[in-house]
């Protein structure tokens, strides 16, 4: 079991792969950087796989939310080109990939950076994947499904835990549908009448209906 209080309404989550849905500005990239900053705080490896924003600035956020930088981050960087990001974070936990259109080259990162974790005796893994509609920008739902399926197995096989963003009003629903099989559950992100809400969706355990958050 994983210790999600701290950035879900929740006490604990199974090892699972996860779907988060909602619309822009619904909260999904705040309840990332808490996700991962939460498991830094417990002794877990934390990976980012940004297709949105580069490396420095992923860091930046969670440096100023957290108050340091955390020990067990690594990243892989979709959007800038190769940098180094000085001396404030060590090179071999960033890999970079050209473009989000590479979803090979992102395979490879989010394995080698998986690896890496093993290999340091990390018994513990969160990823957070942000986000799976800049990927459907580029690729065909197809290919972006089979990446998927290599990538929850890879999560799975580790007993990690892992958290996709999907915004589901610039997709088609067959689409979203598609994408949500591959998932052990999900949750659903919405701006309620006295501010954001959040829903689980077969997840154990979980509270039901919708549920307020911050």
């Amino acid at each position: 079991m994983y210790d999600v209080g701290d950035s879900l309404p929740i006490d604990e989550l199974d090892p699972a792969t996860v779907l988060v849905s909602g619309p822009a500005m619904s909260g999904k990239y705040e309840l990332l950087l808490k996700f991962l900053i939460e498991g830094d705080r417990n002794g877990e490896g934390g990976l980012f796989v940004t297709t949105n924003e580069p490396a420095g600035a992923i860091l930046a956020d969670m440096e100023e939310r957290a108050g340091e930088t955390p020990e067990l981050l690594r990243l892989v960087d979709c959007v800038s080109e190769q940098q180094a990001l000085e001396d404030r974070f060590p090179e071999e936990r960033v890999e970079y990939v050209n473009s989000p259109g590479d979803v090979t080259g992102v395979g490879i990162g989010v394995s080698e950076q998986l690896r890496r974790f093993v290999e340091d005796d990390t018994e513990r893994t969160r990823v957070a994947f942000h986000s799976l509609s800049t990927l459907l920008m580029y690729s065909e739902v197809e290919t972006v499904f089979r990446f998927l399926h290599v990538l929850t197995g890879r999560i799975d096989g580790i007993d990690g835990i892992g958290l996709f963003t999907i915004d589901p009003t610039t997709h088609e629903e067959g689409t979203v549908n598609t994408l949500k099989q591959l998932f052990d559950g999900a949750i659903e992100l919405r701006e309620g009448e006295d501010g954001p809400e959040m829903r689980f969706v077969g997840l154990p355990d979980a509270p039901e209906g919708w549920v307020s958050f911050e």
